[in-house]
C-alpha cells in the first residue's frame, strides 16, 4: 500500500494517549519521509495489571503483562496512582529497563486505583484500570504495655510493644531487629538506671539504643531478654519507646513502690556545731536503691556511734523520742514516719557532741545502718580556763624550761577562739636565796617577774615558745613551787614544780651577825656592815651555792674557804667545808675592826673553783 503519513499524527497519538484509539491501534511505519514506499502498518499493545495486592504497612504490590515493540524490543513503563505519582519502587516515568512489577509504598488506609503505561519511543499505550483497598497502613506509632503496673523497685516488668497504623491497627510487616530507645522512668537516689534488655540479653540504660526484635508487628519478653524493664527508681514514671519518628501517643505509667528498708542516711542541721549546742537530725530509712523505705514506721532502737567523750569526759547524745538524752552506744527509740524520723522539740533526734574536731556519726538497728557517715565538724566552745603544762615539772634553778599554756572550753577542749595578746601573770614561786625572782619571757622577749602583768601571745587558744620568747620560765629557788597563771577571769590550776640546785659556782656569806651597827640586806655573795665601831667584830659562815645562792651538797673531801681581810684582822679562816651534805662550814670566821679611827674594810671569802663572796665592814 502507497501512503503519505499526515503532517504530527505521531504527536496527536502522543497528546491522545488514554483515548482507546491511540491504546488499540497506533500504527508503526518501517520508513518515514514522504513519496511513495511500501511500509509495514503494526501497533503499540496495552499492558495488561494483573495483581494490585495490597498488604498490612501500606504498601501495594504491583504486576503487569510485557509489551513487545512493533521492533521486538522491550517497551518502558511508568504507574500512576490516582492519577499521580506512586512511592516506594515503582516508575514514574520510562524506564530504561523493562521491569513489570513494583511495590507502592506509605499508603493510608483506603481504597486506591493505578493505570500502567508502556512506553515505546513516541508511542504509548496505557492499562485499564486496578483498584487495591489497603486496610493496614505503615507503621505510624508504637503501643507499650507491661505485665504489671505496680512494680517494686528493681522488679521486672516484661514489656509487649506493638507497631501500629494511624488507625491502631497492628503492621505485622513491621518485623526484624529494631533500635528503640528508651525514656520516661529516672535513676534512683541510689545512682541505679533504668534499663531495658534487648535481644541478646544485656540491659541497656534508657536513653541509649536498645535492640528488640519483632515478630509480625510485635515485640514480647522472651528468656527474659527483649524487653524486660527494670525501674528503680520509686514512685511515679512514664515509660516511652521511640525509634525515629514513631513514638508511643500513650505512656506506659507506672507506680513503683520501694523494697523495705536496707540502710539509712543522716541529715543534720549543721554539719558545724559547737560543742553542746543540740544538731537536729533527720534520719532516712533507704532501700538498697537510695529510695525512702515508707514502710519503715513507728518506734525504733537505734544505737549512735562514731562521736567520742569530750576531754572532761561528757558522752556525745541522741534526744530519743521521749526528749531524754542517751549517749552514744546506748538503744535510743527514734519514732519514724514513712521512713523518716525528724525532731520534734528536743525529742527524737536532737544530737549534742562535746568533744570539737571531726567526727563521723552513724545510726544502726541491726544490719541496718548508714554506708555513708554523717561528717561533722565541732567547734569548741568559749574559753572557760586555762592549763598550763612545762617541757619539765623539774627543772634546775635558773634553767629554762618553757611553758606551754592552752585555753579550755567547758567541755576541756582547746578553746580556739582565744586567740591574740592576753595579759597573764604568773605566781606561786619565790625568789632565790640572792634575790632572784622567778620570771616568765613575755612575746616580746623580756623576762617579767612573777607578780607582773605579762603579754604572752595565743594562736587558736594555744601559747608556746618560739625563739626564747613567749613562755620560757626560770625559777630561781630550789624546792617546791606551785605555779599558777591568770588572765583574771581564767586561771590555770597550780602546776607544782620540784626546783634542783644548781651548779655549784660561788662562794656565799651565811648567817652574818654583827657586834655593833647594821648588817644590810641579802648578805649573801656581798654585803655590808656599817657604823661597826672601833674593835667590832663581825662573824660568819662560809657556804658553796649555785648562781642564784642555794647552797649545793656534797662536795666532796679536801674543800676549804680562805677569808681575807683588806684591814682589821681575822680569825678561825681557813674553814673546812663538809665533804658530804650541805657545804656550809660548821666553823665561823671572825673579823676584828682596827682599834681607833675611821675605817671601811673588805671582807672576802674565797674558795678555789668558785665566784669570790665579798662583805664591807666600816665605822
Amino acid at each position: 500500500m502507497r501512503r503519505t503519513l499526515p503532517s504530527g499524527f505521531g504527536l496527536l497519538c502522543s497528546a491522545l494517549a488514554v483515548a482507546a484509539i491511540c491504546a488499540s491501534a497506533l500504527a508503526y511505519f518501517s520508513a518515514e519521509g514522504t513519496g511513495t514506499a511500501t511500509a509495514g502498518v503494526s501497533k503499540l499493545s496495552a499492558p495488561t495489571i494483573t495483581a494490585a495486592t495490597p498488604a498490612p504497612g501500606g504498601t501495594v504490590a504491583l504486576t503487569w503483562s510485557a509489551v513487545t515493540a512493533p521492533d521486538g524490543s522491550s517497551a518502558s513503563y511508568y504507574v500512576r496512582r490516582n492519577n499521580g505519582e506512586p512511592a516506594g519502587n515503582c516508575p514514574t516515568s520510562a524506564s530504561p529497563q523493562a521491569v513489570t512489577t513494583c511495590t507502592d509504598s506509605g499508603l493510608a488506609v483506603g481504597s486506591y486505583e493505578y493505570t500502567v503505561t508502556a512506553v515505546f519511543r513516541s508511542w504509548i499505550a496505557a492499562s485499564g484500570i486496578a483498584s487495591a483497598k489497603v486496610t493496614v497502613g505503615p507503621a505510624t506509632q508504637l503501643s507499650i504495655a507491661g505485665s504489671t503496673t505496680t512494680p517494686a523497685a528493681g522488679g521486672s516488668v516484661n514489656l509487649t510493644i506493638t507497631a501500629q497504623d494511624e488507625k491502631g491497627s497492628t503492621v505485622t510487616t513491621y518485623t526484624g531487629s529494631h533500635s528503640l530507645v528508651f525514656s520516661g522512668a529516672s535513676a534512683s537516689p541510689g545512682g541505679n538506671a533504668p534499663t531495658v534488655v534487648n535481644s541478646s540479653g544485656t540491659a541497656i540504660a534508657f536513653g541509649a539504643a536498645t535492640a528488640l526484635t519483632f515478630t509480625s508487628g510485635v515485640a514480647a519478653v522472651s528468656s527474659s531478654k527483649n524487653g524486660l524493664l527494670k525501674v528503680y527508681r520509686a514512685g511515679e514514671a512514664n515509660v516511652t519507646a521511640t525509634e525515629g519518628s514513631l513514638t508511643d501517643p500513650t505512656p506506659l505509667a507506672l507506680s513503683v513502690s520501694p523494697l523495705t528498708a536496707s540502710k539509712y542516711t543522716l541529715a543534720a542541721a549543721t554539719t558545724t556545731p559547737t560543742a553542746a549546742a543540740a544538731d537536729s537530725l533527720t534520719i532516712t530509712a533507704q532501700d538498697t536503691y537510695g529510695n525512702t523505705a515508707t514502710t519503715y514506721t513507728g518506734s525504733h532502737s537505734l544505737v549512735f556511734s562514731g562521736a567520742s567523750a569530750s576531754p572532761s569526759g561528757t558522752l556525745p547524745t541522741v534526744s530519743n523520742s521521749a526528749a531524754e538524752d542517751i549517749a552514744f552506744g546506748a538503744a535510743t527509740a527514734i519514732n519514724f514516719s514513712a521512713g523518716v524520723a525528724a525532731v520534734s522539740g528536743s525529742s527524737n533526734g536532737a544530737m549534742k557532741l562535746y568533744k570539737s574536731g571531726a567526727a563521723s556519726v552513724k545510726a544502726t538497728e541491726g544490719t541496718i545502718t548508714n554506708a555513708t557517715a554523717l561528717a561533722v565538724t565541732v567547734a569548741a566552745g568559749a574559753a572557760a580556763s586555762l592549763t598550763l603544762t612545762a617541757v619539765t615539772t623539774t627543772p634546775v634553778a635558773a634553767a629554762s624550761d618553757n611553758l606551754t599554756l592552752t585555753a579550755k572550753d567547758a567541755y576541756g577542749n582547746t578553746a580556739t577562739g582565744y586567740t591574740g595578746a592576753k595579759n597573764l601573770t604568773f605566781s606561786g614561786a619565790e625568789t632565790s636565796p640572792s634575790g632572784a625572782a622567778p620570771t616568765v619571757a613575755n612575746s616580746s622577749g623580756t623576762a617579767i617577774n612573777f607578780g607582773t602583768v605579762t603579754a604572752i601571745s595565743f594562736t587558736s587558744g594555744v601559747a608556746t615558745v618560739s625563739s626564747s620568747k613567749n613562755g620560757v620560765m626560770k625559777l630561781n629557788k630550789a624546792g617546791v613551787a606551785n605555779v599558777v597563771a591568770t588572765d583574771g577571769t581564767l586561771t590555770t590550776p597550780a602546776v607544782a614544780f620540784t626546783v634542783s640546785v644548781g651548779t655549784a659556782s660561788r662562794v656565799a656569806l651565811l648567817g652574818v651577825t654583827a657586834s655593833a651597827g647594821t648588817v644590810g640586806s641579802l648578805c649573801l655573795f656581798t654585803c655590808t656592815v656599817t657604823t661597826l665601831g672601833n674593835s667590832g667584830t663581825v662573824k660568819a659562815n662560809v657556804a658553796i651555792t649555785d648562781s642564784v645562792g642555794n647552797t649545793v651538797s656534797n662536795l666532796g673531801a679536801g674543800k676549804t674557804a680562805t677569808v681575807t681581810a683588806s684591814g682589821g684582822t681575822i680569825t678561825g679562816s681557813p674553814l673546812a667545808l663538809p665533804e658530804t651534805g650541805a657545804a656550809v662550814s660548821s666553823a665561823q670566821f671572825t673579823y676584828t675592826a682596827p682599834a681607833s679611827g675611821n675605817f671601811t674594810n673588805t671582807i672576802t671569802a674565797a674558795s678555789t673553783g668558785y665566784t669570790s663572796a665579798t662583805a664591807t665592814a666600816s665605822k
